[in-house]
């Protein structure tokens, strides 16, 4: 409605398909019968996939007309949407993965300094152990699950990075999820397990475990979390009068660097075969890199956009304060999910070989080093195409 009142030639009609398999199925059904939707989502690290199966148009020229470059958005922002050297997609929101939140109420009833957020990975392992609790035998608090950080391949990809690993080496086309360091942060996990009561104990724990105002972290089940900034609203409305801070996550081991996080999000893009191509990109323009875009969806959905230069983020301090640390983090994130076309097959392969590496079916080494063989595999038979 915002944009049809912002201009007088282009009107929107909206048409809800789930984001699940057969919702791709049916976009590109629609596209391969010459059908294709004029504008699309498609999930950040979705997008070289997408664009090596031919489905999304080449909008780097339109870029260029616009003016706009990489220093307008974040740089993993911008990274996620560049494939074989072209734009296949503007990125609309810039999640900022992820803020460390703790829980002053809990960490001041263990005899915690509730001002004092653990800075490293050997004093968050201390402070865990510190805050952990049971009682009649079954674990009763526990200050972090790492591995419960929006799924365990989001987590992989998360942990392993501030450890100071990599993923993917880009020159060499090569998966690297069994880099040394991804390694050493998968064994932290489990050894957090093992330190718990096995993997047993933690799943009983995890399955006791509530909703809204019963979530783990409102109720100080778990002391400390990765959370993103979509997750304030829940804060607001469920746990009101919670004390809790925000800050980067804890620096891993020599020698990976500090405040070392990650850049997802969702973006839009132009079908391969739309058939109003200027149209489509007005609006995806106005939407993803505009401020009067931006800053409508800011506000409505506490998202932080791709496009850095919003004026939306200069009124964060008065609107929104608490996303604060979240800009902090934006402006230092480095990374991005791989850029490459097999990543739906990468997030499969890391959630199924972290999951056994979890429940002690295999050791962290072999874990990871079957999601790398895995995803390459699908990587090579795409490049033989």
């Amino acid at each position: 409605q915002a944009y049809e009142k912002a201009q007088t030639k282009v009107g929107i009609k909206a048409v809800w398909v789930e984001n699940d398999l057969a919702g791709k199925g049916k976009l590109f059904a629609a596209i391969a019968a010459g059908l294709a939707p004029d504008v699309t989502w498609v999930d950040g690290p979705q997008v070289a996939e997408w664009a090596e199966r031919d489905v999304l148009a080449d909008i780097t020229d339109y870029f260029a007309k616009a003016g706009l470059t990489e220093a307008d958005f974040w740089t993993p922002s911008w990274k996620q949407n560049v494939y074989k050297g072209k734009i296949w997609a503007i990125t609309f929101s810039a999640d900022a993965n992820f803020g460390f939140f703790w829980n002053k109420q809990v960490f001041k009833a263990a005899g915690l300094d509730p001002e004092q957020p653990p800075q490293t990975i050997d004093e968050l392992t201390q402070v865990n152990n510190r805050l952990s609790k049971r009682s009649g035998g079954a674990i009763e608090r526990m200050g972090i699950l790492p591995w419960t950080t929006y799924g365990s391949a989001n987590a992989m990809f998360t942990w392993g990075w501030i450890f100071g690993g990599e993923f993917f080496d880009e020159k060499a086309n090569k998966v690297t999820a069994d880099h040394e360091r991804n390694i050493a942060a998968l064994e932290w996990m489990q050894a957090l397990i093992k330190e718990a009561g096995g993997f047993a104990e933690v799943a009983a724990f995890q399955a006791t475990f509530g909703t809204d105002a019963n979530s783990p972290f409102f109720v100080g089940q778990a002391a400390m979390a990765l959370f993103g900034p979509w997750e304030l609203a829940n804060f607001a409305r469920f746990a009101p009068d919670l004390p809790f801070g925000i800050t980067f996550a804890p620096s891993g081991p020599p020698p990976a660097q500090p405040h070392s996080s990650w850049v997802g999000g969702w973006c839009v893009g132009l079908p391969k075969g739309t058939k109003q191509m200027d149209a489509a990109w007005d609006f995806v323009h106005w939407l993803c890199a505009t401020d009067e875009g931006t800053g409508l969806y800011g506000r409505l959905m506490t998202q932080t956009p791709g496009y850095k230069k919003a004026k939306w983020y200069q009124e964060l301090a008065n609107e929104k304060p608490q996303i604060a640390p979240f800009i902090d983090i934006l402006k230092e994130a480095r990374h991005q999910r791989p850029v490459m076309p097999a990543q739906a097959t990468f997030m499969g392969a890391l959630q199924q070989n972290v999951d056994a590496a979890l429940k002690g079916e295999k050791s962290a080494e072999q874990a990871l080093k079957d999601a790398s063989a895995e995803t390459q595999e699908a990587l090579d038979k795409l490049a033989q195409k």
